[in-house]
């Protein structure tokens, strides 16, 4: 029998006993990089193995984000039989088992039908498990339902998931929330889309219970169908979301329903090494969100309409975002800065062309005693009026851009490497078409409407008009290789800088 010590994309670890679950993550994760299957060879029926299960659905999940955070770990919840057909979702390269089932292995591996050709084996030893005290029974259902977001399927949606499957003797309903429930969540703009999250439950269910009938479905509001279907006996919900169960039974109960049975589940302390003081405590999806901030999101495609050096980089982000902060933040990293707004307003002054046509199509009043442009009073014609914005726009966007792209030549000439060309116009106006990458700054619509009021003066109404003027969050984030957001500490802002710079600089090492 082969045995090796090279790492697995995919593995599926047998295990001879319920109690050694919890053990996994610290002895697997040398040998596997991807996905980890742990299937229970254990001759108790899974009746009598529920409990023991669903207490070790928690401890594993809890522990796998510390232990072995690099790891996509499935507990499938059915105790297999030595002869019983074994499938997967992923293909498996490396057949792992605990030391006590060696003698069976070769049976084993021929049990899954997912093996690759060069499946490889690994013997594990395990302590013995330890005996724990008396556990609370775990009833089961037909019909189980349970909701959430599942945006980036994290260990704290495998515990409800799974716990919900555990409960379910025929049919699951998973309700995975829309785009009308998500825009309180922290950093929504970078939540998957719900087809795609809708696909990852699908898949991890499907890998966990192969058994059970799967309703999973876009949730558009708080009840779903739980609210008026009698089917619906037990529903699963995390600590966070337990009031929402008692509003849907009371739904029920005014429909003359008998109320769900509720099973709720303790949330996951986040212990994860990559854990930052202004992340929240628990496993959570906001948490995964914020550690993509200054990481690249889309690689970067080559430019062939620009020239290779210097090597730019258009930053986006509506007013107010920080962007400028950010900006100065990469001056310090070593970049030199082209600020697209600072140009168009240096093309506004007394003397140059740009001025005149200005006060032709907008009237003198735009200018002051001594002609310069008040962009006060130019802003209070065109942010109220679309057909002015676009006039304007239409005037000022050529010269700027020729302009621009005369700076960005002279400082590749003179040895940068690396140019940030900065613009709050960037995605409106395509200016990302000049550039090798584009990297977006935003805030929430509310933080920017707020801070422009206070930096310029303005009515709410007035900044919510120059906010609502550009381009939305989402338009802007849809086309960005990198995204940072500075609506945090200083230090948490520059820790997203750092990322984005180093792996930059990885990146234009690999250039000719």
């Amino acid at each position: 029998m082969n045995t090796t010590d090279e790492m697995a994309n995919n593995g599926l670890l047998f295990i001879s006993n319920v109690g050694k679950v919890h053990m996994v993550c610290q002895k697997v994760s040398q040998f596997v990089r991807r996905v980890l299957y742990v299937n229970i060879k254990d001759n108790i029926d899974l009746e009598s193995a529920l409990p023991a299960i669903s207490n070790q659905i928690n401890t594993l999940y809890s522990r796998a984000s510390a232990k072995c955070s690099n790891l996509d770990v499935r507990l499938m919840l059915k105790p297999s039989q030595l002869k019983e057909e074994i499938k997967t979702n992923y293909a498996i390269d490396m057949i792992l088992y605990d030391s006590e089932l060696a003698k069976e292995v070769e049976q084993l591996k021929a049990s899954v039908t997912t093996v690759e050709d060069d499946c490889k084996l690994q013997s594990i030893d395990f302590q013995d498990p330890s005996h724990e005290a008396s556990q609370d029974t775990v009833k089961r259902y037909e019909n189980v339902a349970v909701g959430g977001t599942f945006d980036r399927l994290h260990n704290g949606h495998k515990i409800l998931l799974s716990q919900a499957a555990l409960r379910s003797t025929k049919h699951l309903t998973v309700g995975v929330t829309d785009v009308n429930m998500i825009q309180s969540k922290k950093l929504w703009e970078l939540i998957e889309p719900v087809e795609t999250r809708i696909n990852v439950v699908l898949n991890f269910l499907k890998d966990i219970n192969p058994d059970l009938e799967y309703n999973v479905f876009p949730l558009q509001d708080l009840y779903g169908p739980t609210k008026d279907d009698p089917k619906y006996e037990l529903i699963i919900v995390s600590e966070e979301t337990a009031k929402g169960a008692s509003k849907i039974n009371e739904k029920r109960v005014e429909g003359g329903l008998a109320p769900m049975d509720v099973h709720v589940i303790e949330l996951a302390p986040d212990t994860s090494p990559q854990k930052d003081s202004e992340e929240e405590n628990k496993v959570s999806s906001s948490n995964q969100r914020m550690r993509l901030l200054g990481t690249l999101l889309r690689p970067p495609v080559p430019n062939l309409n620009i020239p290779d050096w210097p090597y730019v980089i258009g930053l986006a982000g509506g007013i107010g975002s920080g962007k400028s902060s950010v900006a100065q933040k990469l001056k310090n990293k070593g970049a030199a800065i082209v600020d697209c707004d600072l140009i168009a307003h240096e093309l506004y002054k007394p003397g140059l062309p740009l001025n005149g046509t200005l006060a032709e199509n907008f009237g003198q009043d735009i200018l002051t005693h001594s002609g310069e442009i008040d962009r006060k009073k130019l802003g209070q014609i065109v942010f109220s009026d679309k057909d002015q914005l676009d006039k304007l726009n239409s005037l000022v966007w050529p010269e700027v851009i020729a302009e621009t792209q005369r700076r960005i030549q002279l400082l590749g000439n003179e040895g940068h490497r690396v140019v940030i060309m900065e613009a709050a116009v960037m995605v409106r106006a395509k200016w990302y078409q000049y550039c090798h990458q584009l990297w977006t700054v935003f805030i929430p619509r509310d933080e920017a409407i707020k801070r422009i009021q206070e930096r310029n003066k303005l009515s709410e109404e007035e900044a919510r008009q120059r906010v609502d003027a550009q381009p939305s969050n989402m338009e802007q984030i849809a086309l960005a290789n990198i995204v940072f957001s500075p609506y945090w500490s200083y230090d948490y802002t520059q820790k997203q800088i750092d990322r984005a710079w180093d792996q930059l600089q990885e990146y234009l090492a690999t250039r000719n």
